[in-house]
């Protein structure tokens, strides 16, 4: 162990290197202990950080799901609410979202037949019927 001397007033000697070199020790055990601190919280925050982004994942795999399976994209709130306590019993969000479009038709999305209207349609069921007969009395 290196020692120091020091020379103070009436030519004694102080030796006080352990003193220094324990000052010196506690401000790197302080300095270790901040850097320490400072990265746990760094890691909980990119913990919770990535929890929020499986969350959002999730729920995204889920709505696409319930999509795929022929879910109204108006009903696609309650139908997610119904998958996730599905989900939390161990099913993937594809059999979950098929478990609810079996279970709740309701939900699913309604094909309605779009009538075709066409300009140079001669039909009487055509839309433009009525508009070409008013023009035509004229």
């Amino acid at each position: 162990m290196e020692t120091e001397n020091k020379i103070i007033e009436g030519g004694a000697v102080e030796n006080n290197a352990p003193e220094k070199k324990m000052t010196e020790n506690e401000n790197i055990e302080s300095v270790k202990n901040d850097e320490l601190e400072f990265l746990t919280v760094r890691l909980d925050e990119q913990r919770s950080q990535i929890e929020s982004l499986r969350l959002k994942l999730f729920e995204a795999k889920t709505r696409l799901a319930l999509m795929f399976s022929g879910i109204a994209k108006e009903k696609l709130d309650e139908s997610a609410a119904l998958a996730a306590g599905i989900c939390k019993s161990g099913k993937t969000p594809e059999e979950a979202a098929r478990e609810i479009a079996d279970a709740y038709p309701h939900l699913k999305a309604v094909q309605r037949d779009i009538p075709q209207f066409a300009a140079s349609g001669t039909g009487a069921d055509d839309g433009f019927a009525a508009i070409r007969g008013i023009f035509a009395k004229r």
